[in-house]
């Protein structure tokens, strides 16, 4: 709890403009929802053309290539979108979960050196000595279980493998948190992908 505590302002805005805030993100994210389904209801068809040629030209291994990079690398895109993209344009779910769960943990893992690469003191320039201290009470308290919710959650997952990698934790208990994490994820989103 003390971990998300720290990401709070110091000084607090007003309850009514907290309220106002919340009711317009609850609004943006309707709207997205809303506007994903009106694209998939009209424009179905030619949607699911594009993806299965993507599927076709692609494959696999552009699958691979980018879940492993959209997890290694601190970046906005999940790698969700492309796996809802390769199920959706008539991939098997099955390999596309696999696929996608063990390049992601491979991201995940990269993500770790990457930040056992920083270490600290890097970290600490370029994000800030809160978050840093935050990231340490975090994994001092609960490890693998970080990035286990990380993994399942929209917690940035990259960010969390990162700061695992700086404060040194087991590479072992990275790489399994990761994977019984991330595979049942994306089985989950290539299984609604098949169902639209």
């Amino acid at each position: 709890m003390n971990f998300f505590k720290s990401f709070l302002p110091a000084a607090r805005p007003s309850p009514a403009t907290n309220q106002g805030s919340s009711r317009l993100s609850s609004v943006l994210l309707l709207l997205l929802i809303v506007g994903v389904f009106f694209v998939l209801y009209f424009y179905r068809a030619p949607v699911k053309a594009f993806a299965k040629e993507s599927v076709e030209l692609y494959g696999y291994p552009a699958l691979f290539a980018f879940c492993w990079l959209a997890d290694a690398v601190i970046q906005p895109i999940p790698p969700d979108v492309v796996v809802f993209g390769t199920a959706f344009g008539g991939a098997n779910i099955w390999k596309t979960s696999v696929a996608a769960g063990i390049a992601s943990a491979l991201g995940g893992t990269t993500g770790y050196f990457i930040g056992k690469y920083f270490g600290p003191w890097r970290f600490r320039r370029f994000f800030g000595s809160k978050l840093l201290r935050a990231g340490r009470d975090l994994f001092r308290d609960h490890g693998s279980l970080a990035i286990f919710v990380a993994g399942v959650s929209p917690i940035p997952y990259s960010a969390v493998c990162w700061i695992g990698g700086i404060y040194n934790m087991p590479l072992g208990k990275v790489i399994i948190a990761s994977l019984i994490s991330r595979l049942p994820r994306f089985m989950v989103v290539a299984w609604l992908a098949d169902l639209v």
